[in-house]
């Protein structure tokens, strides 16, 4: 085999990777007992979301506006925001028959102090908020909690919001296959095997199209370790699907869409997108990459802040999108997103970096420091 002499211009943007990652605290959204939550409904308070229904644009994000009123504010009042939108105790697992179950057993998706944009809630009991919502395979409510994170107490619940379509494919994310004229492409959707046959449409962009077929994974929440993924943390993953492009012509433009055929004929269809295949082995060529660690996620409403730093997340996920024309590849080197038992925050993750991922190869590995005579593994779990 030929020495692969491409020129790699590896750019590191430091964000701590290489180092133990003691200093992170703990997840957000762990620092709510939502187990301990109970139920003090106000006739006199209320939330409310609009607009209903999102994605009216065939777009995977949307922002909405939520509203609300207290006749008792203070200031460690908070909104949750709960996918399914059906969180009550009837969702939780009987994993000891011989105890009651919670009354809440789902961690929000994400969750904002009432205060956060409205300075006066403490005063006037009145406030709103902006939030950022993706298509998550599911519908939406927002409470009103009051009593703080520790042990709160629903105070309203609102009308139900979803997406036009919450089974749409969504969120592509390309790599590099096992030979060099291959790319494969993964995605989550709604869909399982029993309902629709999960595919790829592609070809040179310009040209004719052909079709790939995708196979189709999920777990369950009895292959989470524990807690909190297998308690309060655990949502539905969903189903990923991953199709194989093959024999591509080196430097070539391809274009692709992900899509799902329903045993009634119907056929459901994300964006289009598109990537520029590899060069020939051996070939003399710049190959521009892009290598950091530890980048994490945030949320652009500004809820769920991790540890005040996150922001470095966005940051970054901008930075690339900018540059994006000037990447061939990039390597993520683990931790991912943090997410720490919280499986909703994948979801977010894959959703924040889906115009990259989406058009050039996104390589997650992990990283491995000798340490004292030990191989100590980066912590990686999420």
């Amino acid at each position: 085999m030929r020495e692969l002499r491409s020129i790699c211009l590896g750019i590191l943007l430091v964000l701590g990777a290489f180092r133990l990652t003691i200093s992170h605290e703990d997840q957000p959204l762990s620092k709510i007992a939502i187990h301990k939550a109970v139920f003090a409904l106000d006739d006199n308070a209320y939330i409310k979301a609009s607009p209903s229904i999102l994605g009216m644009k065939g777009q995977n994000s949307d922002w909405l506006t939520v509203e609300y009123n207290s006749p008792n504010p203070s200031v460690g009042d908070w909104i949750g925001v709960f996918s399914p939108s059906n969180f009550s105790s009837s969702t939780c697992p009987a994993e000891n028959p011989r105890v009651y179950p919670p009354l809440l057993c789902s961690a929000p998706i994400k969750f904002q102090y009432a205060n956060y944009s409205s300075p006066q809630y403490k005063s006037t009991g009145k406030g709103s908020l902006k939030l950022q919502l993706i298509n998550q395979r599911s519908d939406f409510s927002f409470v009103l909690f009051t009593n703080g994170l520790l042990n709160p107490k629903v105070v309203a619940v609102s009308n139900k919001v979803t997406f036009t379509n919450p089974n749409a494919p969504v969120y592509p994310r390309l790599a590099q296959g096992k030979v060099w004229n291959e790319m494969t492409v993964t995605w989550t959707s709604g869909y399982g095997i029993n309902e629709a046959e999960p595919f790829v449409e592609w070809g040179p962009k310009g040209g004719d199209r052909t079709y790939s077929p995708a196979g189709t994974l999920t777990f369950g929440r009895g292959s989470m370790c524990g807690a909190p993924a297998r308690t309060v943390g655990w949502r539905d993953p969903g189903y990923i699907h991953t199709g194989f492009l093959r024999e591509l012509w080196p430097n070539a433009m391809y274009t692709y869409k992900l899509g799902h055929r329903l045993f009634n004929g119907t056929y459901i269809w994300s964006s289009e997108y598109q990537f520029k295949a590899s060069p020939y082995p051996g070939q003399d060529s710049l190959q521009q990459v892009i290598i950091f660690g530890d980048m994490g996620k945030d949320e652009a409403d500004g809820s769920n802040e991790y540890n005040n730093f996150q922001r470095g997340s966005l940051n970054t996920t901008r930075q690339l999108i900018q540059d994006l024309k000037n990447i061939d590849i990039v390597f993520h080197i683990g931790d991912i997103c943090y997410a720490n038992g919280y499986i909703s925050q994948w979801d977010q993750f894959t959703a924040q970096i889906e115009p990259i991922a989406s058009t050039v190869p996104y390589m997650i590995a992990r990283f491995f420091l000798w340490k004292h005579g030990f191989w100590w593994r980066m912590r990686c779990a999420g």
